[in-house]
């Protein structure tokens, strides 16, 4: 007998429901009351929390569209199949005696939980649809069975529960069984590359595998992290390979034959064989080396050889090391052979040592926002970040010497000077011994600042820091260079060769002082002559005559002296600290108005370097011009109409520069040659300048700081590279630091104990 209930009743259901919810939050011992009535709470907190519930309901459509109640929100294989009842379902028992609907507000006992409750109140028995409540228990599929309306919604509410349960179930049975295989399953092992029977294997740890550079003994195998560490080994027998725990880039050179690039990728096994042996490898010894190329490392497992084959030590082992900090230059980027090509292997095999490169490309020597430099860096085992987890152990190796090329790719020219200075300190204390030579870059970045940390150095007791200027080394322009911060093959070669003897000088035992510039066998005295500038600015190549130590005819070409280039012929020696330079202009032949002849005093011998220079020029007359910093724009200070003869002088004390001229009447004073001084002794008495001269300041100049080293001569350019302007200088003097390296100055007591080295070409 089925039951009618009136809206009333299910409107109490609701509202009892919300308050008992209300009232749980409270106090948590009410809940599992036998009567809920509409007064033990708000009515309308109850119908707030009601509507909230409402919202996250999905049934009421199903409701209007379906007999029976909304099953769980679960996919089964047919649209007919559910799971079969529970054996005990209340349902499926005999039913009790039916229980008469009443009107009041209490309810059955089994209706105080509050999920069975909830159940009840679907979006379709809420108070907005009366209707729909009614049509739900109207059609109540338990009705038939004889049972109360109220029992009839519990017993819909378990066969809810209950297939909500079953499926619930199974989704953690089949959670837990996946959780299992995979706790209980074996890591899938990789495939492992087969040794052939013929082979046999000779581990990375053999002792007649020599290891230079940066490495690191692991359980598995032999790692390196810096670019261009390699390894050597005599091995026996044609057939040679790698096995590698990771894949790589590598260079492979066998019995100094050509040098092939190989990539060992990845093919499914481990460890990765790679064969680095030619197809046509003879029997017999060969010498193998193999080394890691640029941004790539090595992980070496073994050597695979021949059943019959073996290992032996490699010949001609030098036990002198030399460690290469640096940026591209040191990497051989922009050559045909990269590292092989570059100037540390290249100066290597003329030396015969062994080298290590701590170089990456773009290297700087300065910390920046993000950005690690070599102050950090060459401290690491590692360039990259994310293995700087370990310092490097210089207990490794000792080089006996360190050559340092850093300074294009750094910009705080203000600090650049102190960092390098806690660089070098901080080498020092690991490496106590070790001479460490620093290069000047080609074209002449940081010259002052790289000079002053040595010095500091050098008058702090360390006089075994050496700072070498290069920019006389490699004349810019598409012979050598790639673009202004690469070097091509003959750029590379060139370096090597003028960097071998001094590094031969300090791998002697016992070491010697580095050596200065050979003697120009065509000039007097330590003079030295080169064109300075851009090769196809220059043009003709300039030359340069001299009828007495004190007279001297120059040729020179070139563009200009000038703007942020220069390009001209220098006829110079080395200025350490303050100077004085004069010379009379004799004669000035020029097809160009722009053409200029003039003394000079010039940071270093690239194209862009800051520089002093008094002089005389068909459209200017007596010029004095500046320029401050590396390859910045050229100032004129100050012009005076004039023609030659004139005699100037350019005066250097501290940061100050002074300019003067004074007219000459044309008449050739001095000391000339002097023939008890055959070997032209720079200390022999200068020539006495003409009686007549007045000085006559041209320009003052403060606050101009060059480096302590600097160059101070003479100086010709055409101002058009096609042709060539000719000057004759006479009653030329030097006084101060000058001449072969030697430090001295014109106070005297500030005369240093120590020899203060200037390298030119």
């Amino acid at each position: 007998m089925a039951f009618q209930i009136n809206n009333n009743i299910n409107e109490n259901l609701v509202l009892n429901n919300a308050c008992k919810r209300g009232r749980m939050d409270e106090d948590e011992d009410d809940y599992g009351t036998n009567s809920i009535t509409t007064t033990t709470t708000s009515m309308e907190e109850g119908i707030k929390r009601l509507q909230n519930e409402q919202q996250h309901q999905k049934m009421q459509n199903d409701l209007t569209a379906q007999d029976q109640p909304n099953l769980p929100s679960i996919t089964y294989a047919s649209a007919d199949y559910r799971p079969p009842p529970r054996l005990d379902a209340l349902w499926l028992q005999a039913p009790p005696s039916a229980v008469p609907a009443t009107t009041n507000n209490t309810m059955d006992e089994d209706l105080t939980d509050e999920d069975d409750v909830q159940s009840i109140l679907t979006p379709s028995t809420s108070l907005q649809h009366p209707s729909k409540s009614q049509h739900y228990i109207n059609n109540n599929p338990f009705s038939g069975y004889g049972l109360s309306n109220t029992h009839s919604i519990v017993l819909e509410k378990q066969q809810q529960q209950s297939k909500g349960l079953f499926v619930g179930t199974m989704l953690l049975i089949y959670t837990l069984v996946l959780v299992s295989l995979l706790l209980l399953a074996e890591p899938p092992v990789p495939l492992q590359a087969k040794v052939e029977a013929a082979e046999k294997l000779i581990p990375f740890d053999d002792g007649n595998i020599k290891y230079f550079g940066r490495w690191k003994l692991t359980e598995h195998d032999m790692r390196s992290n810096w670019p261009g560490a390699y390894f050597k080994t005599n091995v026996n027998g044609n057939r040679i390979k790698l096995r590698l725990n990771q894949p790589t880039h590598i260079y492979v050179q066998l019995d100094q034959g050509p040098v092939r690039q190989l990539v060992a990728k990845y093919t499914g096994q481990w460890p990765i064989q790679i064969d680095v042996a030619p197809p046509d490898l003879s029997e017999g010894r060969h010498q193998l080396l193999v080394a890691a190329a640029t941004n790539a490392s090595i992980c070496l497992e073994s050597l695979v050889l021949d059943l019959a084959g073996d290992t032996t030590p490699p010949a001609n082992v030098s036990p002198q090391l030399v460690e290469f900090i640096g940026h591209d230059l040191a990497l051989g980027v922009g050559t045909t052979q990269s590292l092989f090509t570059g100037f540390p292997w290249i100066v290597s095999n003329m030396i015969g040592t062994e080298h290590v490169q701590i170089a990456y490309s773009h290297a700087r020597l300065m910390n920046d926002t993000g950005v690690l430099g070599m102050e950090s860096r060459y401290f690491d085992w590692s360039p990259y970040d994310f293995l700087n987890d370990d310092e490097w152990d210089f207990s490794s190796y000792e080089p006996a010497v360190i050559v340092i090329l850093l300074g294009q790719n750094d910009y705080k020219e203000n600090e650049y000077t102190d960092t390098l200075l806690t660089f070098l300190k901080r080498i020092r204390s690991h490496l106590r011994y070790t001479s460490i030579l620093i290069l000047s870059e080609p074209l002449g970045d940081l010259v002052r600042q790289s000079q002053d940390a040595v010095y500091q150095l050098n008058d702090q007791g360390d006089q075994d820091v050496f700072f070498v200027d290069t920019t006389g080394w490699v004349q810019y322009g598409s012979t050598a260079f790639v673009d202004s911060m690469h070097l091509n093959d003959v750029g590379q070669d060139r370096l090597a060769r003028k960097l071998a003897p001094l590094l031969t000088a300090r791998l002697s035992i016992p070491r010697q002082p580095l050596p200065g510039p050979s003697p120009n066998p065509s000039l007097p005295h330590d003079w030295q002559t080169m064109d300075v500038g851009e090769e196809d600015a220059i043009g003709l190549p300039g030359s340069v005559s001299f009828d007495s130590p004190h007279t001297f005819t120059l040729w020179g070409s070139g563009i200009d002296i000038g703007n942020s280039k220069d390009a001209f012929r220098f006829v110079y020696q080395g200025l350490s600290a303050d100077g004085v330079i004069e010379a009379t202009i004799v004669s000035h032949s020029a097809f160009a108005s722009c053409a200029k002849a003039g003394i000079m005093m010039r940071e270093h011998l690239a194209l862009g370097s800051p520089h002093v220079m008094i002089g005389i020029s068909p459209a200017n007359g007596i010029f004095v011009h500046t320029r401050t910093t590396n390859l910045n724009e050229t100032r004129l200070v100050k012009k005076l109409r004039a023609s030659p003869p004139y005699r100037f002088r350019l005066v250097r004390k501290g940061s100050n520069f002074l300019a003067q001229a004074s007219h000459d009447d044309g008449t050739e004073k001095g000391g000339g040659d002097n023939p008890d001084n055959k070997n032209g002794d720079q200390q022999q008495e200068p020539p006495s300048p003409p009686s007549s001269a007045e000085w006559q300041t041209v320009a003052n100049m403060t606050d101009l700081f060059f480096a302590r080293d600097i160059y101070i001569g003479l100086a010709v350019t055409s101002c058009d590279p096609t042709v060539v302007s000719v000057a004759k200088f006479a009653d030329i003097s030097l006084s101060g630091g000058v001449g072969n390296g030697f430090y001295s100055t014109i106070v005297q007591e500030q005369t240093q104990q120590h020899p203060r080295l200037i390298y030119q070409e």
